[in-house]
């Protein structure tokens, strides 16, 4: 999820009637990340496809939350520059420096500080279905996910083949 090139839609509702609000990603989520620092849980549509095969864009819902604990293997929203934010799993740790990386990209990371990280991934909702990131299911897929990195290239191209194939 990259900040730079999409703006969110963000949905109010006055006198009975929905009315949608553009706002630069950068904006809006800065101000979601205000209401998670006052222990707010928000959720947040997928945008991008970084997070591929398992978190589609525009189909898949996210779950943040505040921690002060972080490990390797925790998706997060994280600020790598000002006003530029990923959804993307933790890689390492090592002192106050944190390499992220999309389960959907190869060989591309990013760096933050720990300070840089904004919220943590507690569940995910797709079609209605929540998993948490507590489910045995969700710990068997980051497991084997990240552990499959070399392979990765061909099971990312034969998903995107079938993804992009349709029928006439």
């Amino acid at each position: 999820m990259s900040s730079r090139q999409r703006g969110c839609t963000a949905q109010s509702y006055h006198h009975s009637q929905m009315k949608r609000i553009q706002l630069p990603n950068a904006e809006f989520l800065s101000q979601l990340c205000l209401l998670i620092n006052e222990g707010h849980t928000v959720s947040l549509r997928i945008k991008g496809n970084s997070m591929r095969p398992f978190l589609e864009g525009e189909r898949d819902i996210v779950i943040l939350s505040e921690t002060s604990e972080y490990q390797t293997g925790d998706v997060v929203l994280a600020e790598i520059h000002s006003g530029c934010y990923v959804l993307h799993r933790i890689i390492s740790i090592k002192e106050d420096l944190v390499r992220l990386r999309g389960d959907g990209n190869i060989k591309s990371t990013e760096y933050c500080k720990i300070s840089d990280l904004r919220a943590i991934a507690t569940a995910f909702i797709r079609n209605g279905k929540t998993v948490t990131t507590e489910s045995t299911v969700w710990r068997l897929y980051s497991r084997c996910w990240t552990q499959l990195l070399p392979a990765r290239r061909i099971l990312l191209a034969m998903y995107r083949l079938c993804h992009n194939f349709t029928i006439i």
